[in-house]
This record gives structure tokens, sequence and C-alpha cells, in this order.
């Protein structure tokens, strides 16, 4: 009996003991995520302090001028004057020989009186309109 008796409290001692470890970890993660927490807001506060944000808005500002002029403003004032521009487009060149050579694509430039708006101008403005639509939804939200 005594031999339960003692193999039992030395059970008991060890599973209160490695609660007791147990308990002190999770404390000294709970201590640790805190100050991580805290250096994370120290940090967030102080690069917002740091940053107005004044120089990006402009930088963000002129891109969408720009973009917007080439895309709506320069070709009617262009046509206006009669000046000529150039346009890009892809050649489908032909096969020979069973399609063995030739073959492909290739871009060609072909002179307009007009103004050059190419593909990726146009993709450029559709991402701006999409972006700002987005901030707009999203700041509509709360």
């Amino acid at each position: 009996m005594e031999l339960i008796t003692m193999g039992a409290g030395s059970l008991a001692g060890f599973v209160f003991r490695y609660m007791a470890e147990r308990a002190k970890d999770r404390q000294a993660q709970f201590e640790m995520f805190m100050k991580r927490t805290k250096a994370i807001e120290d940090s967030a506060h102080n690069a917002s302090k740091r940053e107005t944000g004044d120089a990006g808005k402009a930088v963000r500002r002129i891109i969408v001028l720009s973009i917007l002029f080439g895309v709506i403003l320069a070709p009617f004032i262009l046509a206006m004057f009669g000046m000529s521009s150039i346009v890009e487009i892809d050649v489908i060149q032909p096969t020979y020989l069973f399609g063995i050579f030739g073959g492909g694509i290739e871009k060609a430039f072909i002179e307009l009186p007009s103004y050059l708006l190419m593909p990726e101008v146009r993709q450029s403005l559709m991402a701006i309109i999409g972006y700002y639509f987005g901030n707009a939804t999203a700041s509509c939200r709360s």
C-alpha cells in the first residue's frame, strides 16, 4: 500500500510540476508576444511620424495626369494640328515548306495622320481607373 501511495504521490507531484512548468512557458511566450506587439506598434507609429505621404501623392497625381493626357487629350490636340503619328501593329509572317520555315508574328509600325496610342497606355489607364474605383469603394464601407 505504501508503494502505491508513494507512486501516486510521485505521479501527482510530476503532473503538478509539469503543469506549473507549462504555465511558466505560456507566461513567457505571452510576455514575448506582448513585447513583439509593442515593438511593432512603436515601429508603425514612428514610421507614420516620418512619412507624411504628400510626396507620394504628388508623384501618383503626375503619373495619372500624364496617362490621362496621353490617352484622352493628346489624340485630339495632335489631330487638330494635323501632325502625323505612328501605330504599332502585329503582322503575321507566312510559313514555307509545310510550316517548317518562316511564320511568327512581327511588329510593324505604320505612319498615320494622327497620334500613337499603344496598348500599354490603354492598359495603364484601365489599371488606374480600376485602382481609383476600388479605392473609393473600400473607403465608403464603414
